[in-house]
């Protein structure tokens, strides 16, 4: 393989838009296609569709065309959250061998929730001979990989918790919708009621957690609540009244033998106090990791992305997760 890995994009909104520079400035990437379904973007440069200088990349609406023109080493997808969504993009993109490294939170690790999906791609992956990693901030780090590879120091653990408490305030706009900002309480229900509003992936952070210390759930939990703004609040794009809700809640438990092993609370609202990260090992020894002021979520998401490539490169073929690809580590 050659030392510069041929990259190409599969999902050009603010997210993708946020990698593009974190692709373009690694010296063993080379971004080389950029595929958006927006026939609005297509012939733009990528570049200065991201608000910086030109790459020579224009936007296509055809994956296959780019795929057979580039000839990728790796694709960054950064499209849907759902694992049945994303399969056809998946299984363009590795029959063609080409490896693919997504944000889709579903696919983190969705051995045990979805296994006939995870069997389906991780045969097309190896048929094509390439891997597959879903991955990001969280699911992918902060709240499954970091606190499972934490307990390396311990003799014997009980049980792990994680908090993660951040202000959404700085996020972009269409996560600021995803946690239900502004909405009233009534509508806010209604909406996590569907699954409209909630953090997608922490059933799956939970599975992965379990995995790496060999536990097996008996059950999970994943109960969402709203957060209530005290004051009024308002940032670029958006407003959030006393009372109406200024994001979400979210915890999720896990039970092995009738014992509640793992818990997760998620907290991601605007003007929220405190933020942070927090890891609690029950074990021998017990001791707590925190992370004050918390980690920005956009930021470390595409850093998380732009790390993996390589590690995802050189991974065996099949559908993998954090917890069996090599460890990433920031080579700029």
């Amino acid at each position: 393989m050659s030392s510069v890995l041929k990259v190409i994009q599969v999902g050009m909104g603010p997210l993708g838009q946020m990698m593009t520079p974190r692709i373009a400035e690694r010296s063993g990437l080379k971004l080389v296609g950029a595929v958006d379904v927006d026939p609005a973007k297509t012939g733009c440069d990528v570049g200065e569709l991201c608000g910086g200088a030109p790459l020579g990349v224009p936007v296509s609406v055809d994956l296959d065309g780019v795929i057979g023109e580039t000839k990728p080493n790796v694709a960054v997808v950064t499209t849907v959250s759902s694992l049945e969504a994303i399969l056809p993009t998946v299984e363009a993109l590795v029959s063609a061998g080409a490896n693919v490294v997504s944000t889709c939170e579903e696919l983190s690790y969705p051995w045990t929730t979805n296994p006939t999906s995870a069997d389906r791609i991780d045969q097309a992956a190896k048929s094509g001979g390439a891997s597959v990693l879903g991955t990001g901030i969280n699911p992918g780090f902060l709240m499954d990989f970091l606190p499972a590879a934490v307990t390396g120091v311990c003799r014997h653990v009980r049980s792990v918790s994680v908090d993660r408490i951040q202000d959404a305030s700085f996020r972009r706009l269409p996560f600021i919708h995803k946690i239900g900002a502004g909405q009233s309480v009534g509508q806010f229900r209604k909406l996590a009621a569907v699954g409209k509003i909630r953090h997608v992936g922490l059933t799956e952070s939970m599975h992965m957690i379990a995995k790496a210390l060999g536990w097996t759930l008996d059950r999970t939990e994943d109960v969402v609540e709203p957060v209530l703004a005290e004051a009024a609040c308002q940032g670029d794009g958006w407003s959030v009244l006393p009372g109406q809700a200024a994001g979400v809640s979210q915890i999720g438990r896990g039970f092995a033998e009738g014992t509640q092993v793992i818990t997760l609370q998620f907290t991601a609202a605007v003007g929220q106090l405190a933020p942070c990260e927090r890891i609690r090992i029950d074990g021998e020894p017990p001791f707590e990791v925190l992370i004050p002021g918390g980690i920005n979520g956009d930021v470390a998401t595409c850093s998380v992305i732009a790390n993996a490539i390589p590690a995802v490169a050189g991974a065996l073929p099949g559908l993998r997760t954090m917890i069996d690809i090599a460890p990433l580590t920031c080579r700029t």
